[in-house]
């Protein structure tokens, strides 16, 4: 008894967790739809072509998929290494690493439902989950299903109107040429907390390489650092229907 009460423990612990996982990248939140909408329409399309950020998402709208080693740290101390899997039109799977190694994450646009094996993927239990449970989503709502590069992107961008854009400079992060931005968003306004992102771009495939998160009062929130980077990569066949 004592066995299955550590279990069920250890469970709700990590769903709480791995959504807290999730939200990071997992992006700070999703802009809604008619959101994104209004935020593209702001910008024309000789902005988009200069605005590195406005690249980022063309670059992210051709793809089809991409899987990439997600390592992030925060202020209290939390380390977690995630591979990230995404294959359009919004299939995920998060293979645990640090901590909970072993545990996998999987959201299914099909089926709108998220399962998680908390023990390793084949392993009892197997939770099956609504993204919208409150059990998976953390205190502002973020949700597994909501959780790609591309809702990243997309919060820069309303960061980046009425806000302001600095190119820092070209800055090589582990051996890759990147370029540095700092987007700020106008006093006072904050995406999901974040006021201010500083992102590197991968001068290879223009996508986030590196991202900080401060809030409006300048206050460091969370680093993330996105690694072996793979762009198009065939999935097996049942990756994301084990």
């Amino acid at each position: 008894m004592l066995t299955l009460l550590r279990q069920e423990t250890i469970i709700s612990d990590f769903i709480s967790l791995a959504i807290m996982c999730a939200a990071l990248l997992l992006f700070s939140g999703m802009t809604p739809a008619a959101e994104n909408f209004a935020v593209a329409s702001a910008f024309s399309q000789s902005e988009k072509t200069a605005n590195p950020v406005g690249l980022s998402q063309q670059q992210f709208q051709h793809l089809q998929s991409y899987q990439v080693l997600l390592r992030s740290s925060s202020p209290q101390g939390e380390s977690k290494i995630i591979r990230y899997s995404y294959r359009k039109p919004g299939f995920v799977r998060m293979d645990f690493t640090q901590p909970h190694s072993g545990a996998v994450l999987i959201y299914s646009p099909v089926s709108r439902k998220v399962k998680l094996w908390p023990f390793g993927l084949g392993m009892f239990p197997v939770l099956n989950l609504s993204p919208t449970d409150s059990l998976i989503q953390d205190d502002h709502g973020h949700r597994v299903d909501q959780s790609d590069i591309g809702v990243l992107l997309s919060n820069i961008r309303r960061l980046q109107q009425d806000g302001t854009t600095v190119t820092v400079g070209e800055e090589t992060l582990a051996g890759r040429s990147t370029s540095h931005l700092s987007v700020t968003g106008p006093e006072g306004v904050s995406v999901d907390d974040v006021n201010r992102y500083e992102v590197w771009l991968d001068n290879a495939h223009r996508l986030p390489a590196k991202v900080v998160s401060y809030d409006r009062q300048g206050k460091w929130l969370e680093t993330v650092l996105m690694d072996a980077m793979v762009i198009n990569i065939q999935f097996p066949t049942d990756f994301f229907t084990p």
